[in-house]
């Protein structure tokens, strides 16, 4: 233990110094994720934080020590459309004039020789895996890249190390659904989205996902006994499933019969009913073990009110069922889409970090995280991670593993 901490303290002095140590090496990677782009002001959730993101973007621009931003998903939202909206396109979202110096600023990173831009999909841009969707982020952002794949997953990894997604894969409401209706992806977190933009409309105040689902499945349940929560867990089945999205679209003024406009969406040749809706996803919780075998059902449902901690440390235990699922164990892993910054570290033979990157919406604190990769002997690298609050100066939380890079 000893000689593991030499190896740390030696690494953050060459860090710190500005000597033969190499201060001035490009050895940190950038994750942020959930910027949720949209096209109006009056139900995007990112439009009074438009100008502190591009400015973030610029400073990593002329930053000396940044090898790579990764972008972990939601970059473009074009889910939060309102129900009787004709659904916005990627290219309608980048070119929206209250976007205009973020993409500048991300353009100009991507065309940066020293800084590689890494883009891995989310749940809001599941769709960036299709050919005109893909071709507009490469127009948009050349050499930018796209880690996007058929139905809508991806994922970053590093030195056998770093593990990072956007962490919708772990989700009930959110995961892509080929199952429910044949030849689509979207899931039924899609719709809950679009009923959210029609109360943003309604309601005159931006209305965002995970506050319907906070409303309408979180809150009653923490205001439950522990006893009567672990009741209502095991009656979280299809007809709770459709009974919280009928719920959320009565809530938001939407009757069984008004109909989500789709223009061709996703495979969508009719406008589907708010009880179609309901009807395609009915099954959602009971087929989960056979589709999205990672999580159990209810961990899924959690999952999607903020509780990705358990997903990650899954990952970190890495039983036997899930072996054949990832190329290897991490002992870094970062998620984004709760919207939620947090920051984990697990001591013992053999250190984890988790960090959720949090997200730059409107209403909430703008965070990233940072990762700093620095060699130590023997094949051992360091890797400090930090947690950063956009306007703070220092890291908020920080920790340091060591770990054999492969």
């Amino acid at each position: 233990m000893a000689a593991k901490w030499l190896l740390v303290l030696t690494a953050l002095a060459c860090a710190l110094s500005a000597s033969p140590c190499g201060a001035a090496q490009r050895n940190k990677i950038v994750f942020i994720s959930d910027l949720h782009l949209n096209v109006d002001a009056s139900y995007s959730w990112l439009y009074e934080h438009a100008g502190d993101l591009s400015s973030f973007l610029g400073k990593l621009y002329n930053r000396a020590d940044v090898a790579e931003l990764v972008i972990l998903g939601d970059l473009v939202d074009d889910w939060v459309c309102p129900v009787k909206n004709a659904p916005n396109s990627f290219a309608d979202v980048l070119s929206a004039p209250h976007n205009a110096g973020i993409v500048t600023a991300l353009k100009a990173l991507c065309a940066k020789e020293e800084i590689k831009v890494t883009y891995v999909v989310g749940n809001h841009d599941l769709l960036s895996y299709q050919d005109e969707n893909r071709t507009v982020l490469e127009d948009t952002f050349p050499g930018m890249a796209i880690i996007s794949e058929a139905p809508g997953l991806g994922s970053y990894s590093k030195d056998s190390v770093i593990w990072a997604e956007h962490g919708h894969r772990y989700t009930m409401f959110n995961a892509p659904d080929v199952w429910s209706r044949s030849g689509s992806q979207l899931p039924l977190g899609y719709f809950i989205s679009r009923l959210a933009a029609s109360a943003s409309i309604s309601s005159g105040k931006v209305v965002n996902t995970p506050d319907l689902l906070d409303q309408y499945v979180k809150y009653p349940a923490q205001t439950m006994s522990q006893e009567a929560q672990g009741e209502a867990s095991a009656i979280w089945d299809d007809a709770f499933v459709v009974a919280v999205f009928n719920a959320i679209a009565l809530g938001t003024g939407h009757w069984p019969w008004n109909r989500f406009r789709m223009r061709g969406l996703d495979g969508y040749d009719g406008d589907p009913s708010v009880e179609g809706v309901a009807f395609t996803f009915d099954g959602i919780v009971s087929g989960w073990p056979s589709r999205q075998d990672r999580v159990t059902p209810v961990e899924a449902i959690w999952n999607d009110l903020g509780h990705l901690t358990s997903a990650a440390n899954l990952i970190f235990e890495m039983p036997d069922f899930l072996k054949d699922k990832y190329p290897f164990t991490p002992r870094i892993i970062l998620f984004g889409h709760t919207h939620q910054a947090e920051f984990q570290y697990h001591s013992g033979p053999e250190e984890t970090i988790y960090v959720n990157t949090g997200t730059w919406i409107d209403g909430k604190p703008m965070t990233w995280a940072e990762i700093e990769i620095s060699p130590a002997g023997g094949g051992d690298k360091v890797y400090q991670v930090s947690l950063w609050y956009y306007g703070e100066t220092t890291p908020r939380h920080s920790g340091t593993i060591v770990a054999a890079a492969n």
